[in-house]
């Protein structure tokens, strides 16, 4: 299924994580802005506590783990493969470990792509694109 109406421009979880840490940053450096309705502030707060613990080094994602030069280099290697801007964005955000997880992330994955090149894939996302591992289990 494709999208029928495209997005002006569309952010990975590295570009979320890097746009929050800016706003904290300059948060803690003007304290004149403090002047704002407590209630504002305090929303805005929780938005960038909550996605900071999703997307940060805490959380494990990928993306706490990820740079710019590492993004760029990636997307220079896979545009040997035909993919939509949105299955790259997908790969980026999730930083798939499997040929499973892969073959959801890219639609119709079995009559585009070899075993091969789904193999090279993920060697590009392990090598650029630093995946999280996977969460402790309960019994462990």
């Amino acid at each position: 299924m494709k999208a029928e109406v495209a997005r002006d421009k569309l952010l990975s979880n590295f570009e979320v994580l890097q746009h929050i840490n800016d706003i904290k940053r300059r948060q803690k450096q003007s304290s004149a802005s403090r002047h704002r309705s407590a209630l504002k502030t305090e929303n805005l707060e929780t938005i960038l506590l909550e996605l900071h613990t999703y997307l940060g080094e805490k959380a494990h994602s990928a993306a706490a783990k990820q740079n710019p030069a590492d993004i760029k280099t990636f997307m220079q290697e896979i545009s040997v493969y035909d993919l939509e801007k949105a299955e790259k964005l997908q790969i980026i955000n999730i930083a798939p470990t499997s040929l499973v997880t892969l073959y959801c992330l890219i639609e119709e994955y079995e009559q585009r792509f070899t075993e091969e090149q789904g193999n090279h894939m993920l060697e590009l996302i392990q090598k650029y694109l630093h995946p999280a591992p996977p969460p402790p289990t309960a019994g462990a």
